[in-house]
Order: structure tokens, then sequence, then C-alpha cells
């Protein structure tokens, strides 16, 4: 085991593992619908309840102290109304062969989006110094312009705005607050300012967003199904997610001495 890390490093290894899940959603919807709507949902209960469980290790190991205990906590929240959200569409089609009850998961993901926002910013505050305005504002027009076509598109479609028009909208509206200290998050971490965990965790909710909007678009052309390959962004959210966390608990086998510390994002021993 030791020799495998040694010769591949994490981020070889998250590559692969996406790499791994693209090629087996392409199998099964090679053998058919059915097979890979399975598959998919398999995949996202069991991706999403190892989020949740890596997220209570990281709450019962850094604690509940400042604005990174809290941004924990309220990650950890987040995580466990997915899996929640997972498990209802993981009930209906799997166990009772049946849609959906409509709305039945979306109080669960529209509750989640909300506590990952929280999330970020108490991990973003002691940061906020290195925030600047012309940073906030480069991310709000880049959100800006994810949420304007997708608006349009809801909007456009009548049989949407016949019926269920504000839960359609909820999740554009959602994806483009979310992004905005996501991408905060991802422009820190070139600049050496936050560790490798947390750019995961950001680029982990970026993809889910872009995931949202293709399913988004392919729903209001009538060519998405359960199981389609874009379903395929959505695991690599969770993908991302663990392996942000999986990292910061040192499951990897890495030495964690010069490690940037997850409670003052500075390369210190001291708190790890």
């Amino acid at each position: 085991m030791q020799l495998f890390y040694q010769r591949f490093n994490v981020q070889e290894y998250l590559l692969f593992t996406l790499l791994g899940i693209v090629g087996i959603v392409l199998f099964a919807n090679f053998i058919g619908s059915s097979t890979s709507e399975n598959l998919v949902n398999v995949l996202s209960i069991t991706l999403s309840g190892g989020v949740m469980v890596l997220s209570v290790l990281m709450v019962s190991k850094y604690g509940l102290q400042g604005n990174h205990g809290k941004a924990w906590i309220l990650f950890m929240l987040f995580a466990a109304y997915w899996f929640c959200a997972e498990s209802v569409d993981f009930a209906y089609e799997l166990i009772l062969k049946s849609d959906p009850w409509e709305y039945a998961d979306d109080f669960f993901y529209i509750t989640g989006y909300q506590l990952f926002f929280a999330s970020l910013l108490f991990y973003l505050k002691p940061f906020v110094k290195q925030i600047s305005k012309k940073l906030i504002f480069m991310a709000s027009l880049i959100s800006l312009s994810i949420l304007i076509p997708s608006t349009i598109l809801v909007l456009q479609d009548t049989e949407s705005v016949s019926g269920n028009l504000l839960l359609l909208l909820s999740y554009p509206v959602l994806d483009s607050i979310l992004l905005i200290p996501a991408l905060i998050g991802v422009f820190l971490f070139f600049r050496g300012g936050i560790n490798f965990m947390f750019s995961l965790l950001c680029l982990g909710i970026i993809t889910q967003i872009i995931g949202d909007n293709s399913m988004l678009f392919l729903t209001l052309q009538n060519q998405y199904f359960p199981g389609h390959l874009a379903d395929t962004l959505f695991l690599w959210s969770y993908v991302m997610f663990s392996f942000g966390l999986a990292k910061q608990l040192h499951l990897f086998n890495e030495n964690p001495k010069n490690s940037i510390c997850s409670i003052c994002g500075l390369s210190c021993s001291g708190h790890i």
C-alpha cells in the first residue's frame, strides 16, 4: 500500500477515480438506461454517505470552536441533508420502483445548498483581507453570466411556467449565489491563500452547479433521463468532497508535517 502511494499522488488518484466513474457510467448506458439509472442511484447514495461520514470525522477531529469549527458543523449538516435526499431517490426508484413523490427530495437539496453557502462564508471569514472588491466583482459577474441564460430557458418553457416554476428557478438562483464564494475559494487557492482540501470542496460544488445547469438544459430539451452521462458531474462532486476531506484527515498516509492547516490556513503542524 505504501508503494502505491509513493507511485501516485492524491491528485493523480483523484483523476483516475473521476475518469473511472465516466467509464463505468458510459458502460452502463451501453447496456441499457435502466442499468445506468440503477448504477447512478447506488453510486450516489454510497458516495454521499461517504462524504457524510468523513464530515463527521472532521468535526470530531477539529472541534467546534472558531469560524472553521462552525464551518465544519454546517458542512456536516449539508452532507447529512444531501444524503437524505439521495436516500429518498434511492428508496423510491430502486426499492419502491416508482417515481419519487413530487418535491420529496427537493427540500433536502435546497436546504443543503443554504448550509453549504453558510459553511463557505464561515471558512472564508479569516481570509477576508485577501478578498478584494475586484475578486468579488469577477465572481459575481461569472455567476450572473450563468444565472441569466438559465432563467431565460426556464421562463421560455411554457410547460414549466404552468407547473413548478418556483422550484425550477430556485436551483439556478441558489447555484448562482453559491457560486460566488466557491469561485473566490478557488481563486484564493491559486494565489496560495487556502489549502488543497478547501479548493476541492469549492471545485466539487462548482461541478455540482455545472451539473444542475446541464440537467436543466437537457430536461427542457426533453433529452435528460435518469442515469444520463451528465449525472457523472454530480458523482464527481461527491468524489471531490471525499478526496478533500480524506486528504485533510491524512487518510492517504501522507506526512502531515508542513501541510497547510485547516484551522489557520497556513503551513504549520501545531493544529494537525
